[in-house]
């Protein structure tokens, strides 16, 4: 490799600089840089001249005086995107969006639904003759009755089973609610709201599919129990 011709060195310098010096010439010139030292000064003379230099004019920030005439004397305004089009805000925008969107289905998800007040047990009713067991349970508006068997018990297909109401004061029963099962949640007749009061009591008569016929117990009783609340 004859470096001896006149810009010789420094056009190989360049090339190897850039990497168009390539296959057997560079490794050609590779050699050279270890074994003949103008080559390494050559070259470091001219990494030296592209290698930025560092200034402490490059670190001073201009005052807002200089950027406002800059922007008054190149219009700077002209050039500047408006917010609605720059990518940075919808980006942000649209992460804003998204993390309350998740934080409202979160709440909703999470959040304990309302639960029903708890029933009431008023009453205990017995069966006659076999012992079984309904529980009465009065929400505490007074407007919903739930009835709880101990084993099922159900009405024959030409059968139904209706509760009456005995008031404390004594008189004639009242119907509550014709049922096909002792297992039940209905809604107290508007009328008997507020009646379910201790000392009266509960019971269950065998009807005909429907109910009684003439608003009148007319099967027999099945059970009974005294309301204690």
């Amino acid at each position: 490799m004859n470096m001896d011709l006149p810009g010789r060195l420094d056009a190989l310098c360049g090339e190897y600089m850039l990497g168009t010096l390539r296959g057997a010439a560079r490794k050609r010139f590779e050699r050279a840089l270890r074994e003949e030292p103008r080559v390494a000064l050559q070259l470091g003379h001219w990494q030296s001249l592209f290698v930025p230099r560092y200034s402490p004019m490059i670190a001073i920030e201009p005052s807002p005086k200089v950027w406002k005439r800059l922007d008054h004397e190149i219009g700077l305004a002209t050039w500047r995107t408006p917010w609605y089009r720059r990518a940075g805000f919808w980006r942000g925008w649209s992460a804003a969006v998204t993390i309350a969107l998740v934080l409202a289905i979160g709440v909703q998800t999470f959040k304990p639904a309302p639960q029903a007040p708890a029933m009431v047990a008023i009453a205990e009713m017995v069966g006659k003759p076999d012992g079984s067991h309904v529980a009465a349970h009065l929400s505490p508006d007074g407007r919903t009755i739930e009835l709880h068997a101990s084993r099922p018990v159900l009405a024959g297909p030409a059968q139904s089973y209706e509760l009456w109401l005995i008031p404390a004061e004594g008189g004639a029963a009242i119907s509550v609610a014709v049922l096909g099962s002792l297992d039940a949640r209905f809604d107290v007749p508007a009328a008997q709201v507020g009646r379910f009061s201790k000392g009266a009591k509960l019971a269950v008569t065998v009807e005909p599919a429907g109910g009684s016929p003439h608003g009148v117990a007319t099967g027999p009783v099945i059970m009974i129990g005294e309301i204690n609340v």
